[in-house]
């Protein structure tokens, strides 16, 4: 029985090569149609390759951007140096109207943070209240959760 199906299969003609002559003949029959097809297929993936190179690049600037404002948050912090708490600001204010990226939430984050410091409680809730709803399951969230709470206690 075995044996049967064997010789069954060597006179059947070949799949691959079967495959190979249609997509051949199909090709030189459409060969205008496929080369359109082609050039179309691989400007897609240049248009996907480019618009990611791009994206990376705009996060990178952001990061960028936003270590800046941190470095400026910082040395506030240490020196208490207004000059370098109103360059912070500006910072952050820049990055959140340009709404770019991962940093985008930190920045509304720290800026809370300096509101908070200034006394503007009202503006520093508001962009907590934002933090939270845009950032859920990630410690940023937990972090404006907490500052939420405290400027509620006060």
């Amino acid at each position: 029985m075995a044996r049967k199906q064997t010789k069954e299969l060597v006179r059947k003609p070949d799949f691959l090569l079967t495959f190979i002559e249609t997509a051949y003949t199909f090709i030189q029959n459409n060969l205008r149609n496929f080369i359109i097809g082609a050039v179309v297929f691989i400007m897609a993936v240049l248009a996907v390759y480019g618009y990611t190179v791009y994206s990376s690049k705009q996060e990178e600037k952001s990061q960028a951007i936003l270590f800046q404002g941190i470095k400026s948050f910082e040395e506030y912090s240490q020196t208490g140096k207004q000059e370098s708490l109103t360059n912070a600001e500006n910072v952050f204010q820049t990055l959140i109207k340009e709404k770019k990226g991962k940093a985008y939430q930190t920045a509304r984050l720290y800026l809370a943070t300096i509101f908070t410091m200034q006394g503007k409680t009202d503006d520093a809730k508001t962009l907590y209240r934002e933090v939270v709803k845009g950032s859920s399951g990630t410690i940023l969230q937990t972090l404006a959760e907490q500052a939420l709470q405290g400027l509620e206690k006060k």
